[in-house]
C-alpha cells in the first residue's frame, strides 16, 4: 500500500490500496525513479544517483554502455564499468552530493582521475576503452539539522538526525529526549553504528534509544525530531 501523509512523529498511518489519485500517482512516481539516475548529454553522460543499474546510449557513431555496481547506502563504494565497441571519446560527470563529508576522489582504472567538492560534479573527459572502470567511495556521515517548525518545546531544542541523504528515526517512543551531555552539534560523538545491522545506530549514554532509517519504520512508535535538554 501507499501512505498518504508523511508522518514524522508518532506512528505511520497504514498504507492503502483504494482507488484514489494518490495510489495512481504514487505508483507512477515509483516507476519513473530510474529515469533520474542518469542524464544523457550531447558530449557524454551525467551520473546523478547511486543504484545498481545500467544505461546504453549513442555517443557519436558508437554505442556505449555503463553498468553501475553498488550497495549504497549500506556500503559507500561505487564502481562503474564501460562497454564500447572501440575507443570512444566521451565526458562522464559524477555527482559529488552536497551531503558529502568532504571532497570525493574518483579513480579511473585504479588511478586518481579527479576530485570534486560537495555539491559539484567530477568531469572525466577522455577516450574510453572497453572494460574501463570508474570507482569512487561516497562520504556520508551522521549530521543534524535544528528543527525550526511550529512544534517547539520550552527549554529544549529539537533536531533531525541524518546519515548522508537518509533521514533517521528514533524508535520506541514519540517523545525521545537526549540529555545535555549529548551534543547534537557533534553527532559523530553521539551515535555509534551497530555492527551487523544496516544503518542502525545506538546512542551513547542512552542504551534505550535506537536510530534506524525512517524508511524502515513500520508499526513502531518513533520520532524524527528528538528533543535535547541542553540545560541538563
Amino acid at each position: 500500500g501507499l501512505r498518504y501523509h508523511t508522518i514524522l512523529v508518532g506512528k505511520k498511518e497504514k498504507g492503502t490500496r483504494i482507488n484514489t489519485c494518490c495510489e495512481g500517482q504514487g505508483t507512477r512516481l515509483i516507476g519513473s525513479l530510474p529515469e533520474h539516475i542518469y542524464s544523457i548529454a550531447p558530449d557524454g553522460l551525467y551520473i546523478h544517483l547511486y543504484e545498481p543499474s545500467a544505461i546504453r546510449w549513442q555517443q557519436g557513431d558508437a554505442g556505449m554502455e555503463l553498468t553501475m555496481k553498488t550497495w549504497f547506502p549500506n556500503d559507500a563504494k561505487v564502481e562503474c564499468v564501460l562497454t564500447t565497441p572501440r575507443p570512444t571519446h566521451a565526458a562522464l560527470r559524477v555527482r559529488v552530493p552536497s551531503w558529502s563529508a568532504g571532497e570525493m576522489e574518483v579513480l579511473v582504472n585504479g588511478k586518481a582521475a579527479g576530485t570534486g567538492k560537495p555539491g559539484s560534479y567530477v568531469a572525466l573527459d577522455r577516450k574510453w576503452s572497453n572494460g574501463d572502470t570508474v570507482q569512487f567511495t561516497l562520504r556520508p556521515e551522521v549530521r543534524t539539522r535544528r528543527y525550526a517548525g511550529a512544534d517547539q518545546i520550552a527549554g529544549k531544542t529539537r533536531y533531525s538526525f541524518e546519515y548522508g541523504p537518509i533521514l533517521l528515526a528514533a524508535v520506541g517512543s514519540s517523545s525521545v529526549e537526549l540529555s545535555g551531555a549529548a551534543k547534537p552539534e557533534k553527532p559523530a560523538e553521539l551515535l555509534d553504528r551497530i555492527p551487523g545491522e544496516r544503518l542502525h545506530f545506538s546512542v551513547r549514554n542512552h542504551p534505550e534509544i535506537k536510530f534506524i532509517p525512517y524508511m524502515e519504520v513500520r508499526d513502531e512508535e518513533f520520532t524524527c525530531f528528538p528533543a535535547v535538554n541542553e540545560s541538563a
